[in-house]
């Protein structure tokens, strides 16, 4: 999602909210049309502010009965039973007409119907574009300025911490293949540089924002002959000449596999090469003093992901109860208050750059599939990864396309796919202890 499309999101969010305060409506059961990366942001910008999404819908029967972000996906006809005056939909979407029309379509009232519409008319499109280009071709310029015109400039488009962590395993040994000697590696987020710093990189530049990066990008589409920059990219939405995301899952084209043949174009044996992990004592005693942590003793919960499901709250509470009394101190992993600790927990928060490091002192780390298990994939400690097993992603399920262990990350990982039982998932994890 660009950084326009979020602030609008944020916009409408918290109109929606004050509106629905000043009727004294805050209870409207709401819906999300359309499963995509757009809808994930939706539904974290309404969990911040208290709503609770009640389901996605969605008129593709393949994805009927999965989860996003944990919510469940249903067809459009489940408002029905809601009650048309007492349901409000938001929609994101290009197709927001044929899908609004849809809605009115079942009797919904078009006053129940919050369209976010991300671009209005195609001049604003050319416009818009027109704008990047000039001003990523001054990003580009600084960028040269800084470095000297005979670094290699590599982009990283993304914001997932997974996806940085497989470019550093990969990036040396792409790097020493082509003989580059001066290099500079463009991230978009701290959590990205934080990342990125785990590997022996010569050169890491932040850029401010992800809107930044669009720029650089448009300038690059633009005027390829006169940006040389290589965008480490397995398909990325603003790179149309390069649609490869088709081909996640198919026939064995998991995670890794994706970026080394097609960011890197290394042969089939090259291996993910791990960071060589520095001391962090001092700050780990820190941590643990100050939340009153026990070395080898503490389980580390991280209950949150971007791209794949999250589980519901009772079955994260469930879970520190049963570890609790098996002797553990347990603790949420959490960037602040939008991933807020688990009842009975402390927020814990850690640098990535020493992730790693924090877990084998804690011993245990269990979480649902993230960019986050990438990062502390070669911990020496017991990491128990959860999949939903409803959720597909491309070609394959997501266990099938992210497991750290196929992906040659680990050989370790404790790999759990689940359903809607929770009360088992629970057992069947305490029982690793």
């Amino acid at each position: 999602m660009y950084e326009y499309e979020w602030k609008l999101v944020k916009k409408t969010v918290q109109k929606y909210v004050e509106t629905k305060q000043g009727h004294g409506s805050l209870h409207t059961p709401v819906y999300i049309f359309g499963v995509s990366e757009r809808t994930y942001h939706i539904i974290r910008e309404l969990s911040w502010k208290g709503i609770k999404v009640k389901g996605v819908l969605d008129n593709d029967r393949k994805k009927q009965g999965m989860h996003c972000c944990g919510i469940p996906v249903v067809s459009v006809n489940a408002i029905e039973k809601e009650g048309k005056s007492s349901v409000d939909v938001f929609i994101m979407s290009p197709f927001w007409r044929e899908m609004e029309k849809q809605l009115m379509e079942t009797g919904l009232q078009k006053r129940h119907i919050y369209v976010i519409k991300a671009i209005k008319r195609i001049q604003t499109v050319f416009v818009m574009r027109s704008l990047y280009v000039h001003m990523g071709k001054a990003v580009y310029g600084a960028i040269r300025k800084k470095y000297g015109i005979n670094a290699k400039i590599f982009l990283c488009p993304y914001t997932g911490t997974g996806d940085i962590y497989l470019i550093g395993t990969f990036l040396q040994q792409y790097i020493r293949q082509k003989q580059i000697e001066n290099y500079v590696l463009v991230v978009v987020s701290t959590a990205c540089k934080k990342v990125a710093d785990l590997f022996d990189i010569k050169n890491i530049e932040q850029l401010p924002s992800t809107d930044v990066c669009s720029r650089l990008i448009s300038y690059y589409m633009a005027e390829p002959e006169q940006c040389d920059m290589e965008i480490l990219n397995d398909s990325w939405g603003e790179i149309y000449t390069n649609p490869t995301q088709w081909i996640r899952g198919y026939k064995g084209h998991n995670f890794t596999e994706m970026f080394r043949k097609y960011v890197f174009r290394l042969s089939d044996d090259t291996m993910p090469q791990p960071p060589t992990l520095k001391n962090a004592d001092d700050q780990i005693d820190r941590i643990f003093t100050g939340h009153g942590l026990v070395r080898g003793k503490t389980v580390i919960l991280s209950p949150y992901a971007m791209t794949l499901a999250n589980l519901p709250n009772h079955f994260w509470e469930e879970l520190v109860v049963a570890l609790q009394k098996k002797g553990y101190s347990v603790c949420t992993n959490s960037c602040g208050e939008k991933d807020p600790a688990i009842a009975g927990t402390d927020a814990v928060f850690f640098p990535l750059n020493i992730a790693p490091q924090v877990v084998e002192a804690a011993g245990t780390f269990v979480g649902v599939r993230s960019g986050f298990c990438d990062v502390i994939s070669r911990a020496k400690a017991r990491k128990v990864i959860l999949y939903d097993k409803n959720n597909w992603f491309y070609n394959c399920s997501a266990y099938k396309y992210f497991s750290l262990n196929d992906m040659g990350l680990c050989n370790d990982a404790v790999e759990l796919e689940y359903e809607e039982d929770f009360q088992r998932l629970c057992t069947e994890i305490i029982n690793l202890f």
